[in-house]
């Protein structure tokens, strides 16, 4: 079950890389961009028990916590784009500053040896991500429904955040079930920038700008 979990995790969140890889391909926006290299190191993590497979120098591991926690790092970087986007145009923060939690992976190697402190780092960054989409995303799909299939994606992350961080004294979460939600909320968030965005139409309308560049 796992393994075919995996392989979910890997089909969706390679699909979303593409899609928030070509939206930045059009409006160059920092959240896309930390978005889908997010997504693609959560693909990462889907199939590196088959890597280990093929590659049998490489260890499952050590690449599914490195590429948590560029992930997480990530996704805390796009929410901090989405404040800064959310904020008035006069009070916004230097874009610079978007970046700041990705020094986590800086600093990772120092705590890599603290089981207590790495995981409260690593808890720290997903719910300070999953409370800022939640707060925005609430608020903009009271002003626009569309925004609904963002907030219905942060809450499938949400349920999993809770569910993972319980301790096993109380509840087992077992790997394929927090892997089977992440893809579901990868899913919506992406079907919901889609059509927020109307990436298939910007597309063509890039191309055909393209085609009559010298007319």
């Amino acid at each position: 079950m796992e393994g075919l979990s995996g392989i979910i995790l890997f089909i969706i969140s390679f699909y979303a890389t593409i899609n928030f890889y070509r939206l930045y391909s059009i409006d160059r926006r920092i959240i896309h961009f930390c978005l889908g290299t997010s997504a693609a190191f959560l693909a990462l993590i889907g199939i590196a028990s088959f890597l280990a497979i093929f590659f049998p120098v490489l260890d499952p591991l050590f690449i599914g916590e490195w590429s948590t926690v560029f992930s997480v790092s990530l996704v805390l970087s796009a929410a901090a784009a989405l404040l800064r986007e959310f904020r008035p145009v006069f009070s916004r923060f230097p874009k610079s500053f978007t970046f700041a939690p990705l020094i986590l992976i800086l600093v990772y190697p120092l705590i890599i040896e603290t089981v207590i402190v790495k995981q409260w780092a690593l808890a720290l960054y997903q719910g300070s991500a999953l409370l800022i989409s939640l707060l925005i995303y609430s608020y903009r799909t009271k002003k626009d429904g569309s925004y609904a299939y963002m907030l219905v994606g942060v809450l499938f992350f949400a349920i999993t955040f809770v569910m993972y961080w319980i301790p096993e004294t109380y509840f087992d979460f077992p790997a394929y079930a927090w892997m089977l939600l992440t893809s579901c909320g990868i899913l919506i968030v992406t079907v919901g920038y889609n059509q927020i965005y109307n990436l298939d139409e910007q597309l063509l309308d890039q191309e055909q700008r393209r085609e009559t560049w010298f007319v």
